[in-house]
């Protein structure tokens, strides 16, 4: 498996994204005047140490004194324990969240052990402010969305925010056993409508995106989730869905998983199959 590290390139003021592999997930960095606050950590602790290095090289006199890790998943917080010595954070939720079904698979694919992961020593429910010197950052949770445990980071003076997996621009936000797609476009209007015009938000993979193609990924969303029950309602079958229409925002195999993911949680929720107007009933068997 491929663990790389690209050095880190600014955004903003004194704000640099570098890209770790596997998963290609944006790792940020925001530097002050009193101290440094590191978003995401990689996918082991091998890799969050390269992360450290890398981030030393650019910090100046600023000591890394802040690690945030945006939600559970593993190229976002597996390399949290190479991170001894500053504060750590992530949501109260995350500890539980971290605790999958396919934990100890996803350990041996990475070759890693639960020995080799660590949780946050700080934890919060709704936010929480780092200061940085001159200029702060605020950790906020608006709710469920990607997972039960994002964080979104504001640093409001550097016009810069990083969304974590709220959004991705490669290509499109994923949604897995873990998601809340309903509940998900409502977390993200908290983070958008603090946005101005020139804000540079760093999703959590992908090129850096702006206020616009924020707002219609999180339109995209509500397309999603609105399109899925419909099509359940309706009685379609998951591999009937990619052909009920032609709007769809996302690939093909990324759409057909989503939608057995999301049509599985309707099942689950007990969601009756309602009795479809004419231009929603199935034409595939």
């Amino acid at each position: 498996m491929d663990f790389s590290l690209t050095p880190f390139e600014a955004v903003a003021d004194r704000v640099y994204v570098a890209v770790a592999e596997p998963a290609t997930v944006n790792v940020g960095l925001v530097v002050g005047t009193t101290g440094a606050l590191l978003v995401d950590t990689g996918s082991s602790p091998a890799q969050g140490r390269a992360i450290r290095e890398a981030a030393a090289s650019v910090l100046g006199e600023a000591p890394l004194t802040d690690v945030v890790v945006t939600h559970a998943h593993f190229d976002h917080c597996y390399g949290l324990s190479a991170f001894a010595g500053p504060r750590t954070w992530g949501h109260r939720n995350l500890p539980e969240a971290r605790e999958h079904e396919r934990l100890a698979e996803e350990l041996a694919e990475l070759g890693l052990t639960r020995g080799d992961l660590a949780l946050p020593a700080r934890t919060f429910s709704l936010a929480a402010t780092i200061d940085l010197g001159d200029c702060h950052a605020e950790l906020v949770h608006f709710g469920p969305g990607h997972t039960t445990a994002d964080v979104a980071v504001h640093v409001p003076a550097r016009g810069v925010v990083f969304a974590g997996d709220l959004l991705e621009s490669a290509p499109f936000a994923w949604a897995g056993p873990d998601s809340s797609l309903a509940d998900w476009p409502r977390t993200l209007d908290g983070t958008l409508g603090t946005l101005r015009r020139d804000t540079v938000v760093v999703p959590g993979h992908g090129p850096a995106m702006d206020r616009a193609a924020a707002f219609i990924q999180r339109a995209e969303l509500a397309w999603l989730e609105a399109t899925l029950v419909a099509l359940w309602d309706a009685g379609t079958a998951v591999e009937h869905v990619w052909d009920s229409t032609s709007d769809w925002p996302l690939p093909r195999a990324q759409a057909e998983e989503i939608a057995a993911v999301r049509f599985a949680q309707y099942e689950r929720a007990g969601r009756p199959r309602r009795r479809p107007l004419p231009l929603l009933r199935p034409t595939h068997s």
